[in-house]
């Protein structure tokens, strides 16, 4: 003769595995969202710092074509670096002239251009956007000349520039600097900022 379980036996029962299946995918649930936040966050840390890799190594390139310039032509080798103000945000002004690839590397001749990079601040003072200024001739006006938005999120610029015996952080000898440091920090989004740099030497000022 077989025995039959009350009926509020195998209800209970099966309350209790629906529960414990509810904690299960809840715990699953909290796992895969925690994992897709993760995943967002490091493709959004990987896109920004491809973006400074990006920006630095084309810097770094404009900066190794300074070009030497003929005496007669002072305006055209400029080379000019701002410290920000004190109590200011971490942001300096770089310009400088550039040859185009493949172009001579001494003046006259050459496709010349003048280079400048300067943040922008935003409505948070403790941010701004990199912009660089291109322009086919030299000018007393450092703003002259096409601007490009490169990176928003910019904490600090700052760069460096030395004559092989010390490190400035201005420049407006009519002379090359004989190398040149740049580091740019960008906001990670996590209330911290992730900073890369590189040291340029400029083969020209030799």
């Amino acid at each position: 003769m077989t025995s039959r379980a009350p009926a509020g036996t195998t209800l209970l029962e099966a309350l209790v595995a629906l529960a414990i299946a509810a904690l299960v995918l809840t715990g699953v649930y909290g796992a895969l969202t925690r994992a897709s936040i993760a995943r967002r966050d490091a493709t959004a840390a990987a896109d920004r710092i491809a973006v400074q890799r990006a920006v630095l190594v084309h810097l770094a390139t404009e900066l190794a074509a300074a070009p030497r310039a003929a005496p007669d032509d002072p305006a055209a080798r400029r080379f000019a670096l701002e410290a920000p103000p004190d109590g200011a945000a971490p942001w300096s002004a770089l310009r400088f002239a550039t040859l185009a690839a493949g172009a001579p590397r001494t003046l006259p001749g050459g496709d010349v251009r003048v280079i400048g990079y300067r943040v922008e601040p935003a409505r948070d003072a403790g941010s701004g956007t990199l912009v660089r200024v291109e322009s086919a001739v030299p000018s007393a006006d450092a703003n002259a000349g096409v601007a490009t938005p490169l990176v928003t999120g910019v904490r600090a610029l700052r760069v460096r520039a030395t004559d092989g015996t010390e490190w400035r952080t201005t420049w407006a000898a009519a002379d090359l600097p004989r190398a040149v440091d740049v580091a740019l920090a960008v906001d990670d989004g996590r209330g911290g900022a992730s900073e890369l740099s590189t040291t340029v030497a400029l083969p020209a000022a030799r």
